[in-house]
């Protein structure tokens, strides 16, 4: 857990604004998750003590902090996924423990789709991940492919898709993620606009079946 002291000692100074505090906590909750979407209630009940320290005069710290969240909000810091108290955390490619391959790091900086494309395939968040197989399957979400193969632990091999892109404004949930065979994911990057767009929509239409299927 981020403590007050050692946030102060980071930053080299002793005083921080609520949304800085806020911020840094969001994170680091993040990172200790393995996730970038999360909730106001899990992680203020995560970090109640720290809020307590940081300001004990306030009286109504837990709207303090959602307050603050909307703040991050406006700074394009965090987008706000439902009316259940969602969100997800922006500016970051990786996580802690997410290894960024070299090539990935080599991408250009302004070259969006294939920075992208090499951080779902190589560099993936790990609970999304094993949501999305466990939600969709381990075979391409699109129809009568059959282009997959075992890989030596026995486990299909399959890549997790984001179907609007993150640096897009996409979110990192379960409703924007899809399960796709190499050849289909390249497509869904790299192909030409119209050949995208059907993929998006095949895809929409898939992952909704799925999603709206009796429990």
């Amino acid at each position: 857990m981020l403590s007050v002291e050692s946030y102060r000692a980071a930053n080299g100074s002793l005083y921080m604004t609520w949304k800085e505090f806020t911020y840094n906590l969001v994170l680091e909750y993040c990172h200790n998750l393995g996730a970038r979407t999360f909730t106001l209630r899990d992680f203020y009940a995560r970090h109640a003590e720290d809020f307590a320290r940081f300001a004990p005069a306030n009286r109504h710290p837990f709207d303090k902090v959602r307050q603050q969240l909307q703040f991050l909000r406006k700074d394009g810091l965090l987008t706000f996924v439902n009316n259940h108290g969602t969100y997800t955390l922006r500016g970051i490619d990786l996580l802690r423990d997410e290894v960024e391959e070299p090539r990935i790091a080599q991408a250009l900086p302004d070259d969006a789709r294939e920075r992208e494309y090499l951080i779902e395939v190589h560099a993936r968040d790990r609970g999304w991940v094993r949501m999305a197989r466990l939600t969709y399957g381990d075979y391409c979400l699109i129809p009568r492919c059959n282009n997959t193969f075992l890989k030596p632990n026995g486990q299909r091999y399959i890549e997790v898709h984001h179907i609007d892109p993150l640096y897009e404004g996409g979110e990192e949930a379960i409703w924007n993620l899809s399960v796709v065979c190499a050849h289909h994911h390249r497509m869904a990057h790299f192909a030409i606009a119209e050949e995208r767009k059907r993929l998006r929509d095949i895809l929409i239409e898939r992952t909704q079946s799925f999603l709206t299927r009796p429990s």
